[in-house]
Parts: structure tokens; C-alpha cells; sequence
């Protein structure tokens, strides 16, 4: 069994610290993390696996560390995990002048052909050279492998152009 944990803290090195302290206490594994800065919080996503009583476990320790430590916890156990069987994982690099329409155009017309978003990762920033804002994207994708990845490509590709935004789109390789 999975068990998904969101963590909002002010003090990130503890509260991380804390958790994982408790995973190992309980039986569990921690089977993947991340931790980003955001603003004056950190936020971290943690997916947890075990059995179903070192995972009860596990979640009573939660409440704990959440009063001793006031920080916000939010979990969710998975009965089952996800399959991502006969579909291609692709790496989707967005860049363009600030406008919210990109990453809202770019996410609706992947949701409008089934294909699954994995991962994403965005800023605003100042472009170097010029008095502009940018945005810039990276989005981790899966391809169901009834989608034609030509037809997704240059579909893609048209979309971009039309919010005049430049775009990457290659395999995707784990670095």
C-alpha cells in the first residue's frame, strides 16, 4: 500500500528530518520525495510504502508531528498503484512572455488527448537582456501509445505558436 503526504512548514530541515525519522520508526519506505521553497514555507510531497498496519501506524505519528512541530499535514492512502502500462514518457519545455493563458492552453490541450501530466515545474523571471517578464515551463508527460506522437508534436507545436510561445518537446531521459 501507498500513502501520499503534502507538508507545509516554515522550518523545513525538522520538520523533513521528523518525518523521516518516523518512516523508518513504523516499518515504512519512503519510495519518492520532494522539497521546494515557496515564498516563506517550504513544501514537501512525500509517497510512502508498507503494509496496511505499518502505514495506520505511520499516519497516527503524523498527527503528532503535526501538533509538535505546527505545521500543516495533509495525507491520502492509495489502495492500488497506478499502471502506466504501453505509454511513452516525453519531456515538454514551454517558454514565453508572461501570460497565464500558456500553461492553462498547453495542460487543457494535453487533458483533451488522454495524455497524463507527471510532473510540473514553473517560473516567472525577468528576461536578462531586455525589460520583460518570461515564463518558463517544464512539463513531464506520459503518451498513451494510441496517440500519435507526430499528430501530438506538431499539434503541440501549432498551439505554442498560436500563444507565441516556444516549445521543446523530446523523449525523456531521467538525469
Amino acid at each position: 500500500m501507498q500513502f501520499v503526504i503534502t507538508i507545509l512548514s516554515d522550518n523545513p530541515f525538522d520538520t523533513i528530518s521528523e518525518i523521516i525519522l518516523s518512516t523508518a520508526a513504523c516499518g515504512c519506505r519512503i519510495a519518492d520525495i520532494k522539497s521546494s521553497r515557496f515564498g516563506d514555507l517550504n513544501c514537501a510531497y512525500l509517497l510512502v510504502e508498507g503494509n496496511w498496519n505499518e502505514l495506520a501506524k505511520y499516519e497516527s505519528t503524523l498527527h503528532a508531528i503535526e501538533k509538535k512541530l505546527h505545521v500543516k499535514i495533509h495525507s491520502h492512502r492509495i489502495e492500488k498503484k497506478r499502471e502506466l502500462q504501453n505509454s511513452m514518457p516525453y519531456t515538454v519545455e514551454i517558454v514565453g512572455l508572461e501570460n497565464t493563458d500558456i500553461l492553462h492552453k498547453v495542460i487543457s490541450f494535453l487533458g483533451e488527448r488522454d495524455v497524463d501530466i507527471e510532473e510540473i515545474n514553473g517560473r516567472h523571471y525577468s528576461s536578462p537582456y531586455l525589460d520583460t517578464q518570461l515564463f518558463s515551463a517544464r512539463l513531464v508527460i506520459s503518451i498513451p501509445q494510441s496517440v500519435s506522437l507526430f499528430m501530438l508534436r506538431d499539434e503541440l507545436m501549432y498551439t505554442c505558436d498560436q500563444i507565441n510561445a516556444d516549445i521543446i518537446f523530446e523523449p525523456f531521459r531521467n538525469q
